[in-house]
């Protein structure tokens, strides 16, 4: 598969409003990035069965039926093609404790979902800028 065809951000998140709104922010800040979608964490498993690439970032939502946020984290961090592909934690949840666990897991990343679409469109930006510059986008 040619790398410019290459889906290089995997999303997974239980909410199709969430979904919509994260699909929105990458194409008016981040056209270029090119996204899979999945439903929850076992679905984003399978999904990256089906490439032959690592992809250049994985965000994650936390509470998703099937497989969590951080069983899919830990899934991916125990997988040795995904120890060093940077993951996002992006949720609803501001707890402490979750982002502590969070880091645990190895993610790089935890962030709370913003209230509206301008904040989000300036968090896609800002993972575009740290985590996609010089790669897929």
């Amino acid at each position: 598969m040619n790398q410019n065809t290459y889906p290089c951000v995997f999303i997974a998140d239980d909410d199709e409003d969430d979904r919509y709104l994260l699909n929105l922010a990458f194409a008016r800040h981040s056209p270029q990035c090119r996204l899979v979608f999945a439903h929850d964490g076992l679905a984003l498993l399978d999904a990256l069965a089906h490439y032959e690439m690592v992809p250049e970032l994985i965000i994650l939502d936390m509470n998703m039926p099937r497989l969590n946020g951080f069983e899919a984290l830990e899934a991916l961090r125990d997988h040795p093609f995904y120890l060093t592909t940077p993951v996002v934690i992006l949720t609803t949840s501001d707890a402490e404790t979750d982002r502590q666990r969070a880091q645990q897991l190895g993610a790089n990343e935890f962030i709370t979902k913003p209230i509206n679409s301008e904040l989000l469109g300036q968090i896609v930006t800002r993972l575009r800028v740290d985590w996609l510059e010089g790669n897929c986008c």
